[in-house]
């Protein structure tokens, strides 16, 4: 490596790191993260600047507060599907040949798809540093690069190894808390896109929004939880005729509002057995979602 590439650049992947923090119920702000990052940064060389990759136009004062500490904004619209594509930066963040004074990448995110950039940083002799939320970075990429836990930069107090008395009766009820917590946001969070919309799609629901009401880390535990919370009896799944192809219905998710829980969680004592909105004699909202 040229002895004058001492230079750092900065990529993050912006709804990456904010579902991380979820995991420690805290809210992470740009700037907080900006001048954590520059912490680490700054160990490598001078900070020439970085990218932010996410869809701004879900949270554009989050991008503003970004650019105003001198990280760009990079533009990653989600899929019609409802996934993040802000893990493919590497059209976004110049790391190649043209680029002798960047020694270094600092790489915030834990997500393996970003390994499109490690690839590219390694081509042209750069090294790349993780600065992730060690809870969920991924194995794949662990064994790429070297990591600085994001949460020892923020503060974030973690569990530490040695002997302890716990009250397991007091666990217990701690854990069933946290259960009733989660189930109760999920019920509430149902029930309003029920009233907008026409259906609740099975994969939209994995897919996107019970990952950004932070009920979950990823898809596969969404897809748990809702098999848990059907054979539990709290949602159900049904088939929504699919006009595009009518021999494959598309697979919806409802709450089952007789379910007591369900009904305790809403505030329901002998309230209506169905939601409202959709229940009246006009038509539903059209802002159907498929799934």
């Amino acid at each position: 490596m040229n002895e004058n590439t001492t230079g750092a650049m900065i990529a993050i992947d912006w709804e990456n790191i904010r579902r991380g923090a979820q995991l420690y119920q805290r809210r992470v702000r740009p700037s907080e993260l900006c001048l954590a990052i520059r912490n680490v940064a700054c160990i490598f060389g001078e900070v020439l600047g970085g990218k932010a990759f996410g869809d701004w136009s879900l949270r554009p004062d989050d991008g503003r507060e970004f650019a105003e500490h001198g990280i760009t904004p990079y533009h990653a619209p989600r899929s019609s599907a409802g996934k993040d594509r802000s893990g493919h930066p590497a059209g976004g963040l110049r790391v190649g040949s043209d680029r002798d004074d960047c020694g270094t990448v600092i790489l915030r995110s834990e997500d393996a798809d970003y390994q499109v950039l490690v690839d590219q940083a390694r081509t042209y002799g750069k090294r790349i540093v993780l600065c992730a939320f060690s809870a969920s970075v991924s194995r794949d990429m662990l064994a790429t690069a070297p990591l600085f836990p994001l949460e020892a930069e923020l503060g974030i107090q973690t569990a530490e190894h040695g002997d302890v008395k716990l009250d397991l009766a007091a666990a217990s009820e701690s854990d069933d808390a946290e259960s009733n917590d989660v189930l109760a946001r999920f019920v509430r969070q149902m029930y309003n896109l029920e009233s907008c919309m026409n259906f609740v799609g099975y994969g939209m629901l994995c897919n996107r929004w019970m990952l950004d009401w932070g009920l979950a880390w990823n898809e596969y535990e969404c897809r748990k939880l809702i098999d848990e919370y059907q054979e539990a009896g709290i949602v159900e799944h049904h088939d929504v005729f699919n006009p595009n192809n009518p021999d494959w219905p598309t697979g919806a998710v409802r709450l089952v509002l007789t379910d007591e829980r369900v009904r305790r969680a809403l505030g329901f004592s002998d309230g209506p057995a169905s939601n409202p909105v959709l229940s009246n004699d006009a038509a539903p909202v059209q802002h159907g979602s498929a799934g």
